[in-house]
């Protein structure tokens, strides 16, 4: 039987985070406005870390007009609980979709379903994986060459940093990184992935399985990339980061500060 150390220091059972999840809903299986409870996350998908909690979305009926998400612990579990109307889950998909993201699509295809009263969970399962599915807009060509700008600047702002030996060199530095994976990943349609998940996106095969990600498709932008996360000598970290920048600037079809320009239409 396994044990996993919690957040209060004990020792436990993982089998006895369903007990507590059990506890935690029998208030809110009682209303009348529930319809349904879906629990996700590691303790459902595996390998459970003594930081994880227990995620729980709890479907509200159609005529609620309000949403509620807060913790809560239970036997020593921190349960996160989300209760929402169909109608505000079905935002978070949109939502998700426009920003690149597929957490609450990835929740939902990969959750467990606790009660399903009316079938509605089985529902936002399906439009889950649809929404997955979609294709990604491309992006436009004046977006795309502000980007390239906004990269270049970056890397200028970068190198300014580093000679006047400022003391935030190494903090402008790995922002920069997390930025240049951000633009480059989604130049290439990939899901944004969140700073502190970076580097198990891009090592970690039980990441991929766990999110239900596609392994990153530049595998020599990869490889740069890690190494540049290990720089630690500060002329080397700069040229880590500048040949980074000239790659994925490449990749995007090419820059050249000098005569660079964009002209598009005036918003009024």
């Amino acid at each position: 039987m396994k044990e996993i150390h919690n957040k209060e220091g004990k020792w436990m059972t993982l089998e006895n985070w369903r007990k507590a999840l059990e506890t935690f809903l029998k208030d809110w299986q009682g209303r009348d406005e529930v319809i349904g409870a879906l629990v996700c996350g590691s303790y459902v998908t595996g390998h459970p870390s003594k930081r994880s909690d227990i995620d729980v979305h709890i479907i509200l009926s159609n005529h609620v007009k309000w949403r509620e998400r807060g913790n809560q612990i239970v036997d020593g579990f921190l349960i996160e609980y989300f209760a929402n109307p169909p109608g505000q889950i079905r935002r978070y998909f949109q939502d998700d979709f426009n920003n690149h993201r597929t957490m609450s699509m990835v929740q939902f295809q990969t959750g467990q379903v606790v009660f399903d009263y009316t079938g509605i969970i089985n529902e936002l399962k399906l439009e889950a994986y649809a929404w997955q599915e979609k294709n990604d807009e491309t992006i436009n060509k004046t977006v795309l060459e502000l980007k390239k700008y906004g990269l270049w600047d970056m890397l200028d702002n970068t190198k300014d940093c580093y000679e006047q030996k400022r003391g935030d060199f190494i903090f402008v530095y790995h922002h920069a990184l997390a930025t240049l994976f951000m633009e480059y990943g989604q130049f290439l349609n990939v899901d944004t992935i969140p700073t502190y998940q970076i580097h198990a996106y891009l090592v970690d095969p039980i990441y991929l399985q766990k999110y239900m990600k596609s392994a990153f498709p530049d595998e020599h932008f990869k490889q740069m990339f890690l190494q540049a996360m290990k720089e630690s000598n500060t002329e080397q970290m700069l040229g880590a980061l500048e040949a980074l920048v000239s790659y994925v600037l490449k990749q995007m079809g090419g820059f050249c500060i000098d005569g660079w320009y964009v002209k598009s239409p005036i918003e009024v």
